[in-house]
């Protein structure tokens, strides 16, 4: 990240090229630690700069002017590696589970797991083809984009531009909020998980030049990671609904091929399901729930220490103080406290 100081006071397209080019130089570099070998580190860290990346793409776009669709592929870059990394956390959630399960429910449980490890192989096999195919030119666009000086309609220094993002941020993150209420609500955390994390890394480079800027990003990371706790319930819930409309689809094909033992026209299906997977996919089924709920309490617990009313409100007063130019916001003093209603219980 950006090491010089005084980033608030200088011009906004300057410091975003400045921050750009940065983050492009740790995308290249976790490229190469990706392709030299993959590992859950190397597609962490590859996945964490990309993410930056459109991040400052996004806050900056009035002033990097990046060209007509470079964000878009970028972000379906992002998605291309979404599902490797999902199954990744997935099969180490069930094998912390399997060792709690009978040898009954076993059963299931291991035919999860050859299910997981062949759909985690075929992820990364077109995870590294989307890659080999795209990052070269996405790295010159990008390269481009540093070194040239676009001509911007909008002239400011960055304080300006980062009370602007800040305020639509805050904005963004509060609404989600106010509408997660139980684990129903998927797409308003996972929407609010976005936004404090946008939020996170655009505020990153400047927190050494506020006071109590590190406190308010560790916030923000907090609540990034409360949400994605709740996240990763979700998709691993979409996953294990599939496993259990297999295990009773393949049951049915059993039960039809002892009615009805006639030679098919249909190919025969992959490895089915053994009998009685459905014990074992139930009960990870009940674990899961317990395990969401237990997720999500997690966030009910940070609401009621008043950590996320703290977060929002130091929010606010950054926008303020940068769009006031007024100098070092002081993010540890305390603001009185909102109206009922006015912020997320």
């Amino acid at each position: 990240m950006p090491d010089q100081s005084r980033l608030l006071r200088r011009p906004a397209e300057r410091v975003a090229r400045q921050i750009l080019s940065q983050e492009l130089a740790q995308w290249v570099r976790s490229r190469r630690r990706l392709g030299r070998r993959q590992t859950s580190r190397a597609l962490h860290d590859f996945r964490v700069a990309l993410r930056r990346l459109r991040s400052t793409l996004r806050a900056f776009r009035a002033y990097l002017q990046p060209a007509k669709g470079l964000r878009r592929r970028l972000r379906s870059l992002a998605r291309d590696t979404n599902e490797s990394r999902n199954l990744e956390i997935w099969q180490d959630w069930v094998s912390e589970q399997a060792e709690f399960l009978t040898a009954r429910q076993a059963i299931g449980v291991r035919w999860l797991q050859g299910r997981l490890r062949t759909r985690k192989h075929r992820a990364e096999l077109r995870m590294r083809r989307m890659i080999s195919s795209s990052f070269a030119g996405l790295q010159r666009e990008l390269e481009a984009m540093v070194r040239k000086h676009p001509r911007v309609t909008q002239r400011a220094s960055s304080d300006a531009a980062v009370a602007a993002a800040v305020r639509a941020g805050r904005a963004d993150l509060r609404q989600d909020l106010t509408r997660v209420h139980s684990l129903r609500d998927r797409e308003a955390a996972h929407e609010a998980r976005i936004a404090a994390k946008r939020l996170r890394y655009l505020l990153e480079p400047f927190a050494p030049e506020l006071a109590g800027g590190g406190k308010l990003v560790g916030r923000l990371e907090l609540l990034q990671d409360v949400l994605g706790e709740v996240h990763d319930a979700h998709v691993f819930a979409d996953a294990l609904r599939d496993a259990l409309a297999e295990a009773s689809e393949g049951r049915s094909r059993i039960l039809g091929r002892r009615l009805l033992p006639w030679p098919s026209g249909q190919p025969a299906p992959g490895r089915p399901p053994p009998p009685g997977a459905r014990v074992g996919l139930l009960a990870l089924a009940r674990r899961l729930r317990a395990d969401g709920e237990e997720r999500f309490e997690r966030l009910r617990a940070e609401r009621r220490k008043g950590t996320i009313a703290d977060l929002l409100r130091g929010l606010t007063r950054v926008g303020r103080t940068l769009q006031g130019g007024s100098g070092r916001p002081d993010l540890n003093r305390r603001l009185p406290a909102p109206k009922a209603g006015a912020l997320p219980d």
